[in-house]
């Protein structure tokens, strides 16, 4: 890493910014080895002031290289680790090593919202994908072994402007538009003039699977759209699986 040489390529090959989670899964999966698993990490957001050495990049980043930076730096970042002679190191091309990104990691909506017509967008007129997630908070590993991502302050990255647009209240609501990154200069996804639903498909529950890194992570509708802080899980008594999300 050269904080004076930063490009989308490389980031997109590193790790991302702002850890808001760490979960453990151990290898081989179904085991308690305490030695040897994957880390599923989450990227909230990014700082600009801390991230770029040059001065027009301080504030609030209005070239297009270092906006597509910090899109690369948000989402997450999945690792294969293990202690070998009482020490950690992270596992040298290892198969499940994967960054998912705000940029360009393509995601599947289900549950209930999935192909709703406030969901349609111009890029997506199925209502049914969507590229990258935003502003993961907390999150929490299942049961089963996936990794779930909580989207927070979505509202914070898009800008614009509705006017007489039926979802100006629902905007209203949820702080949109944030104004807090100008994305949406070169992005036209999060310029709510240009797009105006491209918001409604942030603000869910991420489930990733860190075993099939080729997979498209899935945003679950079913568990609810707002500003999400944490995803943790537990087997209930009943047998009942509960999803705790602040």
């Amino acid at each position: 890493f050269d904080p004076y040489r930063q490009s989308v390529a490389a980031q997109l090959q590193q790790f991302g910014y702002n850890n808001d989670f760490i979960g453990y899964i151990p290898l081989p999966y179904g085991s308690k080895n305490a030695e040897h698993g994957l880390l599923c990490i989450n990227h909230e957001y990014t700082d600009a002031e801390m991230m770029f050495p040059a001065s027009d990049d301080i504030g609030r980043p209005s070239r297009r290289a270092a906006v597509d930076i910090e899109m690369a730096c948000n989402g997450g970042s999945i690792l294969e680790i293990k202690k070998t002679s009482g020490k950690w190191h992270q596992v040298e091309g290892s198969r499940y090593a994967r960054r998912i990104s705000a940029l360009n990691t393509e995601m599947r909506i289900s549950g209930p919202a999935s192909g709703h017509k406030r969901m349609k967008t111009n890029a997506d007129p199925s209502g049914r994908r969507v590229t990258g997630t935003l502003n993961n908070c907390a999150g929490g590993i299942t049961p089963w072994g996936t990794y779930l991502m909580a989207e927070e302050n979505f509202n914070k990255y898009f800008i614009g402007s509705l006017r007489g647009h039926p979802e100006k209240t629902n905007f209203t609501r949820y702080g949109i538009p944030g104004h807090g990154f100008a994305w949406g200069r070169y992005h036209d996804r999060f310029d709510i003039s240009r797009e105006p639903l491209e918001a409604n498909r942030f603000g869910w529950i991420v489930e990733v699977d860190p075993f099939r890194p080729d997979s498209k992570p899935v945003k679950r509708t079913a568990l609810g759209r707002l500003k999400h802080e944490g995803a943790a899980t537990v087997i209930n008594g009943d047998g009942r699986l509960v999803v705790y999300s602040g």
